[in-house]
């Protein structure tokens, strides 16, 4: 009976051993996925892409809203701000 016992804890053990390196191996690739989508959205997030994106599909370039505007389109452009009616409330 000991025998046999002992067969039994031997062979589970070796399962459970079995099952733990293809649990740990699962997590390196896991590991490894997380990384890759890391850098992934590291590259989609860079501003150089976003500048390009922004000149491709708007058309516009960064650093061109710098410019100087002529001093007849400042009012166009940038518009006083308007006072607030009182409510009469104070």
């Amino acid at each position: 009976m000991l025998a046999v016992g002992l067969y039994r804890a031997k062979s589970d053990a070796a399962r459970t051993e079995n099952e733990v390196h293809r649990l740990n191996g699962e997590i390196a690739e896991r590991e490894a996925r997380v990384r890759e989508l890391r850098a992934d959205i590291a590259e989609q997030e860079s501003p150089a892409r976003i500048e390009q994106l922004n000149a491709d599909r708007l058309g516009h370039v960064v650093g061109s809203e710098s410019a100087a505007l002529p001093e007849n389109q400042i009012a166009n452009r940038l518009p006083a701000p308007q006072p607030e009616e009182q409510t009469g409330r104070e």
